[in-house]
């Protein structure tokens, strides 16, 4: 009996230990990689971080060049359009009537200058022939004057015809411009971002209909106060960091920088954004920091990764790795005072020590006290 027992007691021992070591597998198996970054110091120049707006590095107003009636609007709002395509057509019934009277006068002009034509013609030959008698004395001087006097004033007629032509000719073209005007396109690809009129709404000759915007291209307009705007130059490089994207930094380049200030506070500086998102639309608020060379600075700073912070209730966190295993590392969430948003990610007041190791992606599903390992790329 004795043996009976023992047997089920060992296979019972034997279980147990099995699952336990099927237990500590699947442990290790799931103990995630995770990206990571490291806490650094920085010194030797100064940074600072403006506030701006994205905008397209392309856009126009566009109205008519003629007034009128308004009869279709082609377009609506945040439609893609089309080089030369039709934005808006107003009434051209009154410019069509001017088109064809000029081309009528055209016709009166040409009959005008065929009848000084022929007189021309005529006036020459009787005056070459009577200068032949003249010179002969087969003729009086009265005669000979009186010739000269009519080819002289054909010759005149002649002219004139020719001037009403050519006018003509320029009314016709501007009336038929007029025609052409009554049509609005678009003078280059882009989307409609704004419609200011109605459909048998009357404007006038310059009244804003729409806006048009070139898309692929956006960039940054940003105000610079007056002591740092001497420190910038076209071709610097920025940094760039939308509210919409916060995990996202663009590197971008100074295009523009104004001489004089609108509002006598700030200078206006466009900044051309390196490989933009799609995501970019005008008017997107957006963070620029510049880096100036100060050699008398020898403060020196932290950073921390841009992705490595996070943001609850309770302020700024970081998700820093501490080493718990030979190849293991403990999660630890610590909270941190940040400053401004430097080249290299942001300043850390608080919370953190030079060489720190922080996880910079997946911060949602990190949790307290996890055990990870380092992601190495």
């Amino acid at each position: 009996m004795k043996y009976h027992l023992l047997f089920p007691i060992s296979l019972i021992a034997i279980l147990l230990l099995s699952c336990r070591g099927g237990e500590s597998e699947e442990m290790a198996e799931t103990i995630r990689p995770v990206r990571f970054g490291k806490v650094l110091k920085i010194g030797g120049a100064e940074t600072h971080t403006f506030s701006g707006a994205a905008q397209s590095s392309k856009s126009a107003d566009l109205s008519f060049r003629v007034a009128g009636t308004i009869t279709s609007l082609k377009v609506k709002l945040g439609d893609p359009v089309k080089t030369g395509q039709i934005i808006a057509e107003m009434d051209a019934t009154d410019y069509n009537i001017q088109y064809e009277q000029a081309v009528a006068n055209r016709k009166s002009a040409e009959t005008q200058i065929k009848s000084a034509e022929t007189n021309l013609i005529t006036t020459k030959s009787t005056y070459e022939r009577v200068e032949k008698l003249y010179e002969n004395n087969s003729v009086p001087l009265s005669e000979y004057e009186q010739a000269k006097s009519a080819f002289e004033g054909a010759k005149s007629q002649y002219d004139a015809a020719l001037a009403q032509v050519a006018a003509s000719d320029k009314q016709v073209e501007a009336s038929r411009n007029q025609v052409a005007y009554t049509s609005l396109r678009a003078p280059f690809s882009g989307v409609i971002t704004q419609l200011n009129v109605e459909e048998n709404e009357l404007v006038n000759s310059g009244t804003p209909v729409a806006v048009l915007v070139a898309v692929g291209t956006p960039e940054v307009s940003v105000g610079l106060p007056e002591i740092f705007i001497n420190k910038v130059v076209k071709g610097q490089s920025v940094k760039i960091n939308f509210s919409v994207l916060p995990q996202t930094l663009f590197d971008g380049v100074v295009s523009e920088i104004a001489f004089s200030s609108p509002n006598a506070s700030t200078y206006p500086v466009i900044v051309e954004i390196k490989d933009p998102s799609d995501q970019i639309r005008p008017g997107m608020a957006a963070n620029v920091t510049f880096s100036f060379d100060n050699p008398a600075n020898t403060a020196s700073s932290l950073i921390v990764p841009i992705k490595a912070v996070g943001e609850d209730d309770q302020g700024n966190f970081v998700f820093q790795l501490e080493k718990s295993g030979e190849s293991t590392f403990k999660v630890i969430k610590k909270p941190v005072d940040i400053g401004q948003l430097l080249n290299q990610g942001f300043e850390v007041k608080a919370g953190l020590q030079e060489g720190d190791l922080v996880a910079t992606a997946g911060l949602q599903s990190l949790l307290d006290g996890m055990e990870v390992r380092l992601f190495e790329e």
